[in-house]
């Protein structure tokens, strides 16, 4: 349910973002048409804040306010709506009552889009099985190939001291016949880590999976068959590519499980959701009939 909940926060954003557009207007609206029997906290107009609705306000305005003043702020800034409200109504009336119908818009467009989470969450299917993520993978394969490089290489890890004192650096050029032995000879007595097979293939990234590097270095170093020497955290690693060649791999299924889970579970919401407004609709026409004059 954890990837289930994080599809739903994605969506959540557009809340944020309509909280900040309508400047809380809608809430208030919403709240001033309510009739409550509780214990009035302050009057303007013929607006009345009650103790009810001022709780509720402060629930929704918690997160925006400290503690210690969040009562007081939360009633300045509703007598400042209701404020502007009646100066609005009054000396542009006409785009006040546009506003109030885009603002009822609004609140009707919230409501929904809470309801189809609601329908999503009653009715999602959190359960991913293994033969649905196989199948998933299978059906989706070339999202999951990538370009990696194979390569023909010497590689030694080496102590910073022994590294500067011994013949290493110049030996791991490879200008001479007897560099190539000269190397492994080294790598035998003095590496912390050292890779020699020059006539075999090996993956780059799990030859150079110790030596932070970016991909450009590493394109670089590859596709000039050349050498480098990193000296990290009192080590130095020679790096020597003798031959490469390209090859596209398919990250493993294991890999890629957890996302493919969250792909999964977003399909399915997406289809909920495209048919939560119609079930809803007709689930609300059934239980409180329309009268029409």
């Amino acid at each position: 349910m954890k990837t289930f909940s994080t599809a739903l926060e994605n969506n959540s954003k557009y809340l944020t973002f309509g909280k900040v557009v309508i400047l809380g207007s809608l809430l208030l609206f919403m709240y001033s048409c309510m009739n409550s029997d509780s214990d009035a906290v302050c009057k303007v107009g013929d607006h009345i804040l009650d103790e009810d609705e001022l709780s509720t306000l402060m629930d929704y305005h918690r997160n925006d306010f400290s503690d210690h003043e969040l009562k007081e702020r939360v009633i300045e800034e509703w007598v400042e709506h209701k404020l502007i409200e009646i100066k609005a109504a009054k000396e542009i009336p006409d785009q006040y009552k546009e506003n109030m119908i885009k603002a009822n818009h609004e609140a009707s467009n919230f409501h929904l889009f809470e309801l189809e989470n609601h329908f999503i969450r009653t009715h999602i299917d959190s359960n991913v099985t293994d033969d649905q993520i196989q199948k998933y993978y299978k059906d989706h394969r070339e999202n999951y190939k990538t370009n990696s490089y194979i390569v023909k290489a010497l590689y030694i890890k080496t102590p910073d001291t022994l590294a500067l004192e011994g013949p290493i650096q110049q030996a791991f050029l490879l200008k001479n016949d007897k560099d190539v032995s000269e190397v492994k000879k080294y790598g035998n007595l003095y590496a912390s880590n050292f890779y020699l097979g020059e006539n075999k293939w090996i993956y780059f990234d799990d030859l150079v999976k110790e030596v932070p590097m970016s991909q450009q270095q590493k394109e670089t170093l590859i596709r000039g068959r050349g050498e480098a020497t990193f000296q990290i955290d009192g080590y130095t690693y020679f790096i020597n590519v003798l031959d490469y060649r390209s090859k596209t791999v398919s990250s493993p299924m294991e890999v890629e499980k957890s996302i493919i889970r969250a792909h999964i579970l977003k399909r399915r919401v997406h289809q909920l959701r495209e048919k939560a407004k119609e079930t809803i609709l007709k689930d609300v026409k059934e239980n409180y009939p329309v009268s029409y004059y």
